[in-house]
């Protein structure tokens, strides 16, 4: 892999501590990769690994000055297990140096670390990411809680179209996110045969790729609003998404987390809502609204957004109330005065 100082033409490896490693094309040609791999395995990946692919490629575009091919990653699989640590851990205090956040860092760590791990499934790595010696960075957790009230929320069903199709669809994926305040990525894994109208329940499978899931109950009006949007649709059967593109292109595909993120952004921006707004900005908003709801019932909150940590509610309940602020402003304006007589 040639190093950040070297040409991009270079066709030869540069150790970090100096002196050539080996070529690119001998390394490619040895291995046998696909032409591709990158894009295979953004096509190929969980959604998570997916994200992964941006932090590969701007780790050898550090490095190579130029994008990255199938035969960088075989070249970068065929180094030393000392000298690919080295690159990694020079990638990352680049990264520290630039400023990048510790969440920031961890993740380029992460998906660096899993390039790795593919290619010791493929048996084409020997060496193993060395954790001791590249440690991650402490993150300070914050969320970012803070959503739109429910006025602001509500001039998004201005700008729908209930009479056709899209409005239906959209009319019932608002809705639906803001009253049972789903991530993105449980709406995108919706089946048809996962919403009972009868029983006015959705089955909703959690995060990642495993098969836990649960049975949440609908308002009618929810169930309404989506049994309505799936009377649009011909011939519908169990499998089929429960939400679907409907532009040109994709029409009947599986509206995906990128499309649900894309339709929010839209429609928000039309109906005037001046937030930066995306699906898990209600998804924030809704948990908000709710803890008023509630009263203040964290546990209530919890069962509703089914976070494994009641620990997280009270960050919304902080967010909401300002808890700190209004500590921080009391403390002020005991200090930094001077005393009489100084």
């Amino acid at each position: 892999m040639p190093s950040n100082n070297t040409h991009p033409s270079s066709q030869v490896s540069v150790n970090p501590e100096g002196g050539a490693i080996r070529s690119i094309g001998d390394v490619a040609a040895e291995l046998e990769v696909g032409n591709d791999f990158l894009a295979e395995l953004q096509q190929k990946a969980s959604t998570t690994q997916r994200g992964y692919v941006g932090n590969i490629r701007l780790f050898f575009e550090y490095f190579l000055n130029r994008k990255p091919t199938s035969n960088d990653v075989s070249e970068f699989w065929g180094l030393d297990g000392e000298v690919a640590n080295s690159l990694i851990l020079k990638f990352k205090n680049h990264l520290v140096e630039s400023g990048r956040k510790a969440a920031t860092v961890n993740r380029y760590l992460a998906a660096i670390k899993f390039l790795i791990k593919v290619g010791r499934n493929l048996k084409r790595c020997r060496y193993f990411f060395d954790s001791d010696r590249i440690e991650s960075l402490k993150v300070t957790k914050y969320r970012d809680t803070r959503g739109v009230g429910v006025d602001e929320y509500n001039k998004v069903f201005d700008v729908l179209d209930t009479t056709v199709e899209k409005g239906k669809r959209d009319y019932a994926l608002f809705l639906l996110l803001w009253a049972n305040v789903l991530r993105r990525g449980e709406v995108a894994k919706l089946k048809v045969g996962d919403f009972d109208y009868h029983e006015y329940t959705l089955t909703v499978y959690g995060k990642g790729d495993g098969n836990d899931f649960t049975s949440v109950d609908l308002n009618p009006m929810v169930a309404e609003a989506i049994s309505d949007w799936l009377g649009c649709r011909m011939n519908l059967k169990p499998n089929d998404p429960l939400f679907i593109a409907l532009d040109f292109h994709n029409y009947g595909h599986l509206l995906t987390g990128d499309g649900i993120y894309a339709v929010v952004r839209r429609t928000c921006e039309k109906a005037g809502i001046k937030k930066r707004m995306t699906p898990h900005k209600i998804r924030h908003s809704g948990i908000t609204d709710a803890l008023d709801l509630a009263e203040g019932d964290y546990r209530k909150v919890q069962h509703l957004s089914r976070h494994a940590d009641p620990r997280t509610i009270l960050v919304y309940e902080d967010n909401k109330n300002q808890y700190q602020l209004e500590l921080t402003n009391k403390l002020a304006e005991r200090v930094g005065k001077k005393r009489k007589g100084r």
